[in-house]
């Protein structure tokens, strides 16, 4: 079974359980370039997620979080818990291996008495692509989840973005000489063995094209 099977069984299995959570707030940003892709991922806790996540951090037990045991934290994280990222992205349905370049994490708030008070998380990943993004017929494939109030996509003006799928409120626009699309993450459906599937994901669709009518369906950026 391929890698993006799994995860498409995975996603259909959890959207029976209620993951999206008033509590916890995501927000996706992709700079998709020609030979790599950079993706921030930001995640905002409060409420009793929040209080969770400080009793995970808080491993002395004492009820207050500690600037070490967040540094701890961190560098454990790194260690052993960054190749699950290179799942959330795939390049020609999981045929072009991506190669994980550099990974970062920063935690905000989280120090301090074990409470309900927000937690900011951000985690800064960079892809390396193996081939040009910007040559041939290309698809990308990005997971995503219902508590993603905006995801934020761009590309360069070499790669021409044929169609778009699984991403609801779709905004088009252009930001210094770059194709921005914007909306909330949504699901997409598609066939799979005859069957209707669905998921939480976006798909995208490149390609080249001498021709501007490629993407007449988002005139905006024109």
């Amino acid at each position: 079974m391929s890698q993006k099977i799994l995860l498409i069984v995975l996603i259909l299995i959890l959207s029976f359980v209620p993951l999206s959570s008033a509590d916890a707030i995501f927000t996706n940003d992709l700079k998709v370039h020609d030979r790599s892709i950079d993706f921030t991922i930001n995640e905002a806790y409060s409420g009793i997620d929040a209080e969770a996540f400080r009793l995970s951090l808080d491993t002395d037990n004492n009820s207050i979080v500690s600037e070490q045991e967040v540094e701890a934290f961190v560098d454990e994280f790194k260690r052993n818990s960054t190749g699950q990222y290179l799942g959330y992205v795939l390049i020609d349905n999981g045929n072009t291996v991506l190669s994980l370049d550099s990974f970062d994490m920063q935690l905000s708030g989280a120090e301090g008495n074990v409470n309900t008070s927000e937690i900011k998380v951000t985690a800064n990943i960079i892809y390396g692509v193996p081939v040009s993004l910007e040559d041939g017929k290309h698809s990308i494939w990005i997971l995503g989840h219902p508590a993603i109030e905006k995801m934020s996509i761009s590309f360069p003006s070499g790669i021409v973005v044929k169609s778009i799928d699984g991403i609801d409120e779709l905004q088009t626009s252009c930001d210094s000489g770059r194709q921005l699309f914007e909306g909330r993450s949504g699901i997409r459906s598609f066939i799979v063995d005859d069957q209707q599937t669905f998921e939480y994901a976006v798909m995208i669709e490149t390609g080249r094209s001498k021709f501007i009518a490629d993407l007449s369906r988002f005139p905006s950026l024109f």
